[in-house]
């Protein structure tokens, strides 16, 4: 097993919460200040701190902090100036394994990982590989390697590609291996990906057990191993050979709407792209309804004048042709007269 070191100044408080960040920016200035040398720390008649072990107990069988050294990783640094660039010195990826809060998974940096659900994205921050142990205790104070921690700093993050191969390695004790494969930066600054293929690059191995569900998980042992080693392997308690779970997850072949080159995430486009279409034409079909409203009305309103016109032109018709009548019923009434007073 590779050096292990416990930060012995986490107060229970800070154990139970990770610690909590302060208002206070200059707390902070360890996070984008450019580390100090061994000669400034010497002329300050100060102590050189000791280098971060490549595994920190944070919390005894719950969390711990693995230095995963990123042989031949570009090291990717921001300038105080707020420029990124791309350097060669050795650097490492900081892995935060912890029990979760149900007790009942495995997280790293706090992302769930056992059990494991496909597509999982995990983040790592990259620093140097003499980080000290002083400044990897600010990180998990100040709760760096979580997701609350919103402060700019001078490390880069890397969106990680890994081989993820768990088993039973003995009766109520299961092991993982977390193999990271490549490291991304998708976004516009300093895009870019590299394989970690060097020889010697190290696997990090967990082992955790349940002696109860009401105890929950808890880590037995983790360790840096060699990519090649055998994975324990254990059997059940029928006497056969446990099953392997072994999953590669490619962290560019996903992406919002699934796995690249795969009919569902076809699907999911399309959809979305028209949903979108709909949404985003809907001022438009209000306007068109609104007009075609508004042509309804006034047409209806003329049909009716035009009812109505027509309707008032029959009245007159047949109060002309009424009055017709009376004239020619008093014509004859007259003549009818005339003709009996000759008599």
């Amino acid at each position: 097993m590779h050096s292990l070191t416990f930060l012995p100044f986490l107060t229970a408080g800070v154990i139970a919460s990770l610690g909590a960040t302060s208002d206070n920016y200059r707390d902070y200035e360890w996070s984008y200040h450019p580390d100090p040398t061994a000669d400034e720390y010497l002329d300050h008649g100060s102590k050189v701190p000791s280098v971060a072990a490549a595994v920190t107990k944070v919390v005894e069988e719950s969390s711990y902090v693995v230095k995963l050294d990123c042989l031949g990783c570009p090291f990717r640094v921001r300038a105080l100036e707020g420029e990124y660039f791309m350097g060669e010195p050795d650097n490492s990826l900081l892995l935060n394994f912890t029990i979760g809060e149900d007790r009942h998974s495995l997280e790293l940096n706090n992302k769930r990982i056992l059990p494991l659900e496909i597509p999982t994205k995990v983040f790592a921050f990259q620093t140097p590989a003499n980080l000290t142990s002083d400044v990897l205790g600010l990180m998990v104070n100040m709760q760096m390697l979580d997701e609350s921690f919103n402060v700019g700093t001078k490390y880069g993050r890397f969106e990680l590609s890994y081989e993820h191969i768990a088993t039973l390695a003995e009766p109520r004790v299961e092991v993982l291996r977390f193999d990271v494969t490549n490291i991304d930066i998708t976004s516009s600054t300093n895009p870019g990906t590299y394989e970690l293929s060097k020889a010697g690059q190290k696997a990090v191995e967990i082992k955790i057990s349940q002696d109860s569900w009401e105890e929950g998980l808890k880590i037995q042992s983790v360790e840096l191993v060699d990519r090649d080693q055998a994975i324990p392997h254990g059997k059940m308690a029928c006497g056969k050979d446990a099953p392997i779970s072994d999953v590669k997850f490619r962290s560019t072949e996903w992406d919002y709407y699934g796995q690249q080159g795969t009919f569902a995430r076809s699907f999911w486009v399309v959809w979305d792209e028209s949903l979108e279409f709909f949404i985003g034409s809907i001022p438009l079909m209000v306007v068109l309804t609104t007009f075609a409203g508004a042509l309804a009305l006034v047409r209806r309103r003329q049909l009716m004048q035009m009812e109505l016109a027509k309707t008032q032109n029959e009245f007159y018709m047949v109060d002309e042709e009424e009055g017709l009548l009376e004239e020619v019923d008093e014509e004859k009434e007259g003549e009818f007269n005339v003709k009996h007073s000759d008599v």
